[in-house]
């Protein structure tokens, strides 16, 4: 897998896009996970220090086959994140969009199955299910909901999508 590392973007939406593009092997030396509120507060200041960058600097860098070394920034219970090579400094220096492993139906049925665990909100109440869908940076699912409401209610009634 590769990732188009961008100098000193701001925000995640500076990332987005590039994934397509070609660009350089990494490696994810660790992987940083955050509350949802936490990481999209992180994916909208990318140019801020931050304290859990300045605690693995020793894990980011470049190597002699140019391979980058990077940690993984992403919120608890997703798949796609920022990958993050600070070169020594306390922000996100160099950062890549990681769009994550899983296929867009899975990461949608994993998003309905977290926010359904929660128990915080009957399954069918769609409005309340998309505000927390929001909440927890599920985008996919927000979208989801609004364009494919029958296809949303018969995963609920069925578990198949």
């Amino acid at each position: 897998m590769k990732a188009y590392f961008v100098r000193k973007a701001s925000t995640i939406d500076d990332l987005k896009g590039y994934e397509k593009e070609s660009g350089s092997q990494f490696a994810i030396e660790e992987v940083v996970e955050l509350e949802p509120e936490e990481f999209k507060a992180f994916s909208e200041s990318l140019l801020d220090d931050h304290d859990f960058i300045a605690q693995r600097v020793d894990k980011m860098f470049m190597d002699t086959d140019k391979v980058w070394h990077c940690i993984l920034v992403k919120a608890r219970g997703t798949d796609e994140g920022i990958l993050v090579e600070s070169e020594g400094y306390d922000y996100a220096r160099y950062a890549a969009y990681y769009p994550g492993t899983e296929s867009p139906k899975d990461r949608i049925i994993r998003q309905i199955l977290v926010i359904r665990e929660s128990g915080e909100t009957n399954m069918f109440d769609t409005p309340m299910v998309q505000r927390m869908a929001y909440e927890r940076g599920y985008f996919e699912l927000v979208t989801f909901l609004e364009e494919h409401k029958e296809k949303y209610s018969h995963f609920i009634l069925t578990g198949e999508l």
